[in-house]
């Protein structure tokens, strides 16, 4: 068994079989009723501090990176064909389902995950049923391989034996040697088992199986295997009902919504990873399995907005790994919009929904990070290029595929150092707030004219004329760059979606080519400015491109076939979480706003409770009653914005102590205020 410092390990599955007798009932959850948005199904069966997943094929089998466990289900001699879902029950608890059938006969799989407490392995419990549907009897067989993963596996193990060629055995009783698969069922090669019945009408029959992720003896297992497969799956459904009860709960009346923010929160806290003494996001379970400042940051952002307080500060303190001597954050090569992603996410899991005990722990490390983005900019200034006091020319490896001064690098350090001097200010060390605070207005100013020097309208991908959009895309959001309303903004937006074909999700590389959470900020950004359509139709697209279990994948075509870039990726869960909940709760900034993007069908009665804000925990909600909005929300100590619903505007005067806002759609209402409710009228 793997521990968590790491040991190599092999994997052990284990088999058992229920007497021929036992034929529970049959399952009310159809997987095939589920919307899959890509070409192939394909879920995840992963745990939080597991360092291995097993993904589930398109084929209906089970792989883990270093080999695959084959199921080769028939009847009356023919095939079985591959699942059409992979689902989660009500597409986000992570019990999943696939059905696979062959003429009248259907081989029912459910599966589900549990982890080790005692380190980082991972065992799947799994019951295959197998149905006869039709009015004759039905010979049916079941065969169970072990194969290792052909010549071009969708990926490898980050932790795989060097050669692959370790033995796979089925364990044997007394045997002390790693065993990768155990069944109290029928015998057969070393390999291999299978079980085969004739079923009569209406018949089922059923087999068990314990996948754990890394080796165990075959007593260890057998003990494990022990808890029924029934057992185990409640244990999940209490398991994730429990962890995701202890952060925000959102009640729409609109169950896409709410299942598909609590699939994202379910990926956001499996994709996290035990390395040494410190916690880590990591990108995805599978070809992700690593540690990006960039998609880290916003993981970690998106578990603090929605009330995974203690696990997002976890993940801060372990980012610290990540600073360097000289000051700098970098997690891979050339990626110099790391140390603003740093500083920013700092701020957003230590400040919600109150400064952390542990600021001073973070400070030293802002600090030292401020100075080093100083430096680089100093040593720019001094060169005298066109854009010296911009950050130097860097070549992140990645997505831009150049080597310039990225414009996102900047908006990066904006945000970095903005988050800085809260901390600061926080902690107690106003002096040291009062020069960073200095430090970002002169370098707002060299920012501006610096785009001044491009002679475009909108935001670059470069300071020089090359490069792909990506860190600039973040300029309104999360970044926050310029005001919602600056010109060169909407100029950025107008030019990235009539691209696209118009707001949603944007292209990468070719058109063709979709990309999940590259555009996604595009929707906040759009909400703070007014384009409530436009944020709606980025939400309705995230909506829309997701597995039957509730993940989405990061690139894919317009058809849904993604590749070897397989879901789910925790980047994109982390801009669905984001996005809904600044729908709701939008507290960047001194003013609460309110409803700033809820839907239509929102407003027939919502509640939200547990939302942590920069002003403490929030419960509020809102309806609209034929022609009045109201809401009802914890005091805060800060001007409270409130956005009425979609095509409304103020009717009449304003009671006090409400006020007029930014726009009709838009009431203020003072420190302290507990709700409001105020008449409308169709805007025209």
């Amino acid at each position: 068994m793997k521990p968590l410092a790491r040991s190599a390990a092999l994997l052990l599955i284990a088999v058992s079989a229920f007497a021929a007798g036992c034929a529970p009932a049959p399952r009310t959850f159809d997987p095939d009723a589920i919307p899959e948005a890509y070409r192939r199904p394909t879920g995840a069966l992963m745990w939080p501090g597991a360092t291995r997943a097993f993904l589930v094929t398109p084929e209906g089998d089970l792989y883990n990176g270093e080999w695959r466990v084959r199921f080769d289900p028939s009847a009356h001699g023919a095939a079985a064909g591959p699942p059409r879902a992979i689902a989660a029950e009500d597409r986000w608890l992570p019990v999943l389902h696939w059905t696979r059938r062959a003429g009248d006969v259907r081989f029912e799989f459910e599966a589900v995950a549990a982890g080790s407490p005692r380190d980082s392995n991972l065992i799947v419990s799994l019951a295959v049923e197998i149905v006869n549907g039709g009015a004759a009897p039905e010979p049916a067989r079941l065969a169970v391989c072990l194969e290792p993963p052909d010549s071009t596996p969708v990926y490898v193990a980050l932790d795989a034996p060097a050669g692959g060629d370790a033995p796979l055995r089925w364990a044997a009783a007394g045997s002390k040697l790693p065993a990768h698969a155990w069944s109290d069922g029928r015998a057969g090669s070393e390999k291999e088992r299978e079980a085969s019945w004739t079923l009569r009408p209406g018949e089922r029959r059923r087999i068990r199986f314990a996948l754990p992720a890394y080796p165990m003896q075959a007593a260890a297992l057998g003990s494990w295997a022990r808890t029924p497969h029934g057992d185990r799956v409640a244990e999940t459904r209490r398991y994730w009902t429990r962890i995701l009860g202890e952060g925000m709960q959102l009640s729409l009346g609109d169950p896409e919504v709410e299942r598909a923010v609590a699939a994202a929160r379910v990926v956001l806290l499996s994709c996290c990873e035990r390395r040494g003494e410190r916690w880590l996001p990591i990108g995805g379970p599978f070809h992700y399995r690593d540690v990006w400042l960039r998609d880290g940051a916003r993981a970690i952002q998106a578990l603090a907005l929605c009330g995974h307080t203690r696990v997002a500060r976890e993940l801060a303190r372990g980012m610290l790994a990540f600073q360097w001597p000289q000051g700098a954050f970098l997690s891979q090569r050339g990626q110099l919009d790391g140390t603003g992603q740093a500083l920013w996410l700092m701020d957003q899991a230590l400040m919600r929904p109150a400064p952390d005990d542990s600021l001073a722990r973070f400070t030293p490390a802002a600090l030292a990070a401020w100075r080093w983005l100083e430096w680089q900019r100093g040593l720019g200034r001094e060169s005298g290029t066109t854009f010296g006091a911009m950050m130097p020319f860097g070549d992140p490896n990645d997505a831009e595929l150049t080597r310039a001064q990225l414009v996102g690098n900047d908006a990066w350090a904006l945000a970095g150092y903005a988050a800085t001097a809260r901390l600061l200010r926080a902690s107690g060390e106003t002096a040291a707030a009062a020069e960073v605070e200095d430090s970002l207005s002169r370098y707002h100013a060299d920012f501006e004219r610096a785009l001044e020097r491009t002679g475009r309208p909108g935001l670059p991908p470069a300071w020089q004329p090359v490069g792909r959009d990506w860190g600039n895309l973040a300029a309104g959001y999360p970044c926050q760059v310029f005001p919602a309303r600056n010109p060169r903004l909407f100029a950025l937006a107008d030019r990235v979606w009539a691209s696209a074909g118009g707001a949603g999700l944007t292209w990468y590389g070719t058109r063709d080519s979709l990309h999940y959470y590259l555009g996604a900020d595009l929707g906040t950004w759009a909400l703070l400015a007014g384009r409530g359509a436009q944020a709606d139709s980025v939400l309705d697209a995230l909506l829309r491109w997701r597995t039957a279990s509730g993940g989405a994948g990061e690139l894919f075509t317009r058809e849904g076939e993604f590749g070897v870039n397989l879901p789910p990726h925790a980047t994109s869960a982390a801009a669905l979480v984001t996005l809904v909940r600044n729908s709701l709760v939008f507290d960047e900034g001194d003013t609460l706003r309110l409803t700033l993007g809820a839907r239509a069908s929102w407003w027939r009665g919502a509640r939200i409770a547990h939302a942590p804000t920069r002003w403490g925990k929030l419960d509020f909600d809102f309806r609209r009653e034929g022609d009045a909005a109201e809401w009802r929300w914890s005091p805060v100590p800060a001007w409270t914005a409130l956005t009425l619903p979609p095509g409304m505007r103020v009717s009449g005067e304003l009671q006090p102590p409400l006020q007029a806002g930014r726009s009709d759609r838009e009431v203020l209402a003072p420190p302290g205020t507990r709700g409001a409710r105020v008449a409308l009228v169709v805007r025209r």
